[in-house]
């Protein structure tokens, strides 16, 4: 038997595609009800109550059980052969915590939009082409990072290496939840592609690196950042004043000064082919 158990805090096209793919192999879904959310997540106040959430489901027709589930009902999942978690990090925490040993299948459920609508191709001029094993490898390994991210438009995987060592990997995520897109809505929907980088409810991957770097006390002299987009002018300049001497990116354009300012600051700026 095959239980899925999701957190729904707003019902879109994501989570209707799941239902789709599983609507033959799934013996009943469970949905977090918001006493087991709060022990992972700040509150969503504006996040559908788990009890409206299976009305709405439940009248699709897709599933014969649904069931809300809460902190005194987990012990319901143990009966299940195999159990399918949304690839988030509320659900990861929740199978950490409560599914040692299971079965578990994680899997996507944000939106995504067609890359080549979003991202310019056209690299900054003047940098020099890698092809070296090592740096393609560093920069997969940040575009699979960047896979993880909950964002509409653009999916950054960033990682920071010294020495040839991988030091932190992060991707550009939402705050204060990576689900907020899609309660709130995303504001970058009425802005333009490359334009008013600001205007968003997202921490860019650069700006997590450096973040993290100051929260573990991680010196960045010297240091080698890998991005699989080419950053944006305001992480461009951080990066520029932060110590780390090398930028590695795959795709996209510069903007505004962020390349003549990465280049004032000794950083080289180098294509991953």
């Amino acid at each position: 038997m095959t239980a899925l158990a999701l957190y729904i805090p707003a019902l879109h096209a994501g989570y209707l595609k799941l239902f789709e793919k599983h609507a033959k192999d799934v013996d009943a879904l469970f949905i977090f009800n918001e006493d087991l959310i709060r022990e992972f997540a700040p509150k969503e106040f504006r996040a559908l109550p788990a009890e409206e959430t299976k009305k709405l489901v439940s009248g699709l027709g897709i599933f014969r059980t649904i069931r809300v589930l809460t902190k005194n009902g987990i012990a319901e999942l143990a009966g299940f052969q195999k159990i399918i978690l949304a690839d988030d990090e509320l659900s990861k925490k929740f199978a950490e915590r409560f599914l040692a040993g299971a079965d578990i299948v994680f899997e996507p459920v944000f939106l995504r939009w067609d890359e080549k609508n979003v991202l310019s191709q056209t690299p900054p001029e003047d940098v020099r082409v890698s092809t070296d094993p090592f740096d393609r490898e560093i920069m997969e390994k940040a575009k699979k990072e960047g896979e993880k991210s909950s964002d509409w438009w653009r999916r950054v995987g960033a990682i920071l290496v010294k020495d040839g060592v991988i030091l932190l990997r992060v991707h550009n995520r939402h705050h204060p939840s990576e689900h907020t897109p899609y309660i709130d809505g995303d504001p970058r929907d009425f802005v333009e592609a490359g334009t008013k980088h600001g205007l968003t409810t997202a921490l860019h991957a650069e700006q997590t690196v450096i973040a993290e770097a100051a929260r573990k006390g991680i010196a960045l002299e010297g240091t080698s950042i890998y991005t699989a987009v080419f950053p944006c002018a305001v992480c461009a300049k951080l990066i520029a004043f932060s110590g780390i001497k090398k930028c590695y990116f795959h795709s996209g354009s510069a903007s505004l000064d962020g390349e003549r300012v990465m280049k004032s600051q000794g950083v080289e700026i180098i294509l991953v082919k």
